[in-house]
């Protein structure tokens, strides 16, 4: 089968790799859709050192079931979990699968594919949903998991900092849990995800890179906002902790790497002011029938997140698309 492997800087290889077999209680997928992530990204710019393969929002189709699975047969949908919870550990045994110890992974196979062996218990089933749509499941439960965390009061002001696809579904959650006011920044190459944004339910926007985002809020928000959710690189934190409320409830899921990754608080200001930051880490995967059932009845309309799908073929393109086209580019999928 063909699957994408990457390397810094951005290069793309398909390459052939073979089909393994489904064994007890596993699953052979055949791949039909899978989204470019912005994981995806760091390892092509920044992680690869040697050829890596890349993927993990999977969705396809049942090709054969091995020994001991139930309820899954050949051409039922699927939408891959990457990492689900073991049930085995101690965090599990206690009720707290979300702190799973042993996540169940996809055992270093390639989603950017044409096959996928896997474990019947990272299935998830569903119906009517397009395989370009569906694999939105995945970074759902991701903006599920920080709104969560954010634990947004009724007719609260809310700040979602990163206008990529997780911060855009997530000031739609915000909306649904009953935030008053939600304002959403980006930045130049943002525009069109700042309006795709204020579709979604965002009442204001705020370009980063033509205001002071801090002197923007203390002006409108003297008191602070009651909460922040940061989609966004780990330095826009910073400016969190400052527009954030006494009391308030920062949480947050943006990475970087290669040093950018590092950043220095002034941890009086968070003491006085009785911050709360916490972090997001949506591994295990959690929450992906609830992410289904919105992207289903629409309330999460994936139409306006997908902008682009190319084929398999073309993982090189999709790559630097979504890299590099950030006017244009909100979600680019494969399509295996």
């Amino acid at each position: 089968m063909k699957a994408a492997f990457v390397k810094v800087p951005l290069q793309v290889e398909l390459r052939d790799v073979p089909v393994r077999e489904p064994g007890p209680g596993e699953v052979l997928v055949r791949i039909r859709s899978c989204g470019i992530c912005g994981t995806d990204l760091h390892i092509a710019r920044k992680l690869a050192g040697d050829w890596c393969g890349i993927g993990h929002e999977v969705a396809g189709e049942v090709e054969r079931v091995g020994p001991e699975v139930v309820g899954l047969k050949p051409g039922d949908k699927v939408m891959v979990e990457n990492c689900t919870f073991c049930g085995s550990c101690t965090n599990c045994k206690n009720g707290h699968v979300e702190l799973c110890s042993s996540s169940l992974g996809m055992d270093d196979q390639v989603g950017a594919a044409e096959y996928i062996t896997i474990r019947q218990q990272s299935l998830q089933a569903f119906e009517d949903i397009p395989f370009e749509h569906v694999v939105l499941t995945e970074p759902l439960g991701v903006a599920l998991d920080v709104t969560a965390l954010a634990d947004i009061p009724l007719n609260s002001t809310v700040c979602v900092m990163g206008p990529g696809p997780i911060g855009l579904m997530a000031v739609k959650l915000a909306k649904l849990k009953g935030a008053k006011t939600v304002i959403l920044t980006g930045n130049l190459h943002s525009v069109r995800r700042l309006a795709l944004g204020q579709e979604m339910g965002a009442d204001e926007v705020v370009r980063a890179d033509q205001t002071d985002v801090v002197a923007w809020f203390a002006e409108r928000y003297p008191q602070g906002v009651d909460r922040v959710i940061a989609t966004s690189p780990p330095k826009t934190l910073l400016d969190a902790v400052k527009i954030t409320r006494f009391g308030g409830v920062i949480a947050f899921m943006g990475l970087d790497f290669g040093g950018q990754e590092r950043v220095t608080f002034d941890v009086n200001e968070i003491h006085f002011k009785r911050l709360q930051i916490r972090a997001s880490h949506a591994v295990p995967n959690l929450m992906f029938p609830i992410a289904l059932d919105l992207i289903k009845r629409g309330v999460i309309d994936a139409s306006r997140l997908v902008s682009h799908v190319f084929p398999l073929e073309q993982a090189s393109e999709a790559l630097s698309t979504a890299a590099n086209d950030k006017a244009n580019a909100v979600k680019v999928v494969l399509r295996c």
